[in-house]
């Protein structure tokens, strides 16, 4: 059945449009007017075989006493469009179920005469389903957050601006949503279905003639699925230590935070399989499911630490200022990164004006109880008394905004105190930035546990409402 449409010509730069309710016949009767032809030839009454929307059409004339100058071109009979050229790709845009378009084109000479009996086909339009997939490049983590953001890539053989929706659906084909045709992503929450279990995502794709795409389906593979874990505290940890130093942090944590109720991000472990791989906003949104983060990575850059060992400095530089702006609250534990670039925009999210590169402390042993100098109320730490070796410690110039909570000792090349940790602002901060490596500062417990007490409890008013 036909249902309603309507004609679009694209790539026509040289029509000029004429608004008439007759046939374009101009000229005397004694003038033999031009001919006109077109590139595929129906008989009257005839129509061509059905084919895509987009067609590209030729045609020409030719006048026993001249010359042809141009064409006359309607859709309808009644308005004409005048062009210089021979040929034109046009777009007959559906807004229903399959139709038939008639075109007429008449030759116009040099004279003006324009040809009576201009050519014509009718085309039949038969309409493509569109079709979609998700972007393999950015498929979700197998473990989430309620947090998760698809994108896909749609398309249609009439044109993907004839796409008018998406529709998808959590674990069954038979509650799809809508999402705007425009749309190449979306993010779905707790408002949208995500509580704590596994799911699979289904998609299709609609066109405005209310064809459908295949579904499609993330993950890929029928028998996998994506687990949703709960926000069960207001605290995340998020950890960014090499494997190595894993045993360190999974004895300090426990330990220094046994009252205390957090859950846990692991961005190394199986090759950091647990990042996902669109920033913003699904990881900065599942920063923003926590009131405090706190990223703990490696231990000081140096002989013996690699590259490979750094913080993800590039995760957290274009997700930390997000979540800082937002309300958040960070507690940033880690080594000097093994890398060449020195400013204080390595850290782009702490007031750091610049890095002591001249400044080095060679080696700090768990056997030296003199090396912090707490300020601020702060407790003195100790490292750990296991053998612990600390290498190649950089202090830092923080700006102006930043109040400072730990200091190291003057001692080798380092003639004055070096800044090692600062809190920002001076009050009520929303960033305590700590430039070495915390769970190695675990040779007394109890200063471990009053640390981060004094931290998420005084500093970030975790508890209070």
């Amino acid at each position: 059945m036909i249902k309603y449409f309507t004609a679009l010509v694209l790539l026509i730069s040289g029509f000029v449009f004429i608004s008439s309710c007759s046939d374009p016949i101009i000229g005397n009767k004694n003038h033999l007017p031009p001919e006109t032809y077109l590139s595929v030839f129906s008989m009257p009454g005839d129509t061509l075989a059905p084919g895509k929307t987009v067609k590209k059409i030729s045609w020409w004339g030719d006048s026993p006493n001249g010359y042809v100058v141009g064409y006359k071109i309607s859709f309808d009979s009644l308005n004409w469009a005048y062009t210089t050229q021979n040929d034109s790709t046009f777009i007959f845009s559906l807004l229903g179920q399959d139709s038939t378009f008639k075109m007429w084109v008449a030759a116009v000479d040099d004279q003006q005469y324009t040809d009576p009996t201009p050519a014509s086909n009718r085309y039949p339009v038969v309409n493509s389903a569109p079709s979609m997939v998700f972007d393999p490049s950015l498929t979700l983590p197998d473990t989430i957050f309620p947090v998760a953001t698809v994108k896909w890539i749609g398309s249609d053989p009439d044109g993907d601006n004839t796409i008018t929706k998406y529709w998808y659906s959590l674990n069954d084909t038979l509650n799809f949503r809508p999402v705007s045709g425009s749309l190449s992503s979306m993010t779905l929450t707790k408002d949208s279905g995500l509580v704590s279990g596994n799911y699979c995502i289904y998609m299709k794709a609609q066109d405005n003639a209310r064809a459908f795409s295949s579904i499609v389906r993330m993950p890929q593979d029928s028998t996998k699925f994506i687990r949703v874990k709960s926000v069960s505290s207001k605290i995340l940890l998020v950890k960014d230590m090499p494997l190595n130093e894993m045993p360190a942090a999974n004895s300090y944590f426990p330990q220094a935070m046994d009252t205390i109720h957090y859950d846990v991000l692991d961005i190394r472990s199986n090759n950091g399989s647990l990042i996902p791989k669109i920033i913003n906003p699904m990881f900065i949104e599942t920063l923003k499911l926590f009131r405090i983060v706190i990223w703990s990575a490696n231990r000081n850059g140096g002989s013996i630490s690699t590259a490979s060992d750094d913080p993800n400095l590039n995760l957290a530089q274009n997700s930390l200022p997000y979540y800082i702006n937002s309300g958040g609250k960070v507690l940033w534990s880690s080594g000097f990164p093994n890398v060449a670039v020195v400013q204080g925009a390595l850290f782009n999210f702490a007031p750091i004006d610049s890095i002591r590169v001249n400044c080095i402390i060679q080696v700090i042993l768990g056997m030296d109880t003199t090396f912090l100098n707490p300020l601020n109320g702060y407790p003195k730490l100790f490292i750990n008394t296991d053998g612990t070796i600390i290498a190649g410690t950089k202090g830092f110039y923080p700006s102006s905004s930043a109040s400072p909570v730990y200091k190291i000792a003057p001692r080798g090349n380092c003639a004055d105190t070096i800044t090692i940790g600062i809190k920002s602002p001076a009050t009520n901060p929303n960033l305590v930035f700590f430039l070495m490596p915390v769970y190695y500062m675990n040779g007394n417990i109890n200063a471990s546990k009053t640390f981060l007490r004094k931290v998420l409890i005084d500093e970030f008013r975790h508890g209070s409402k």
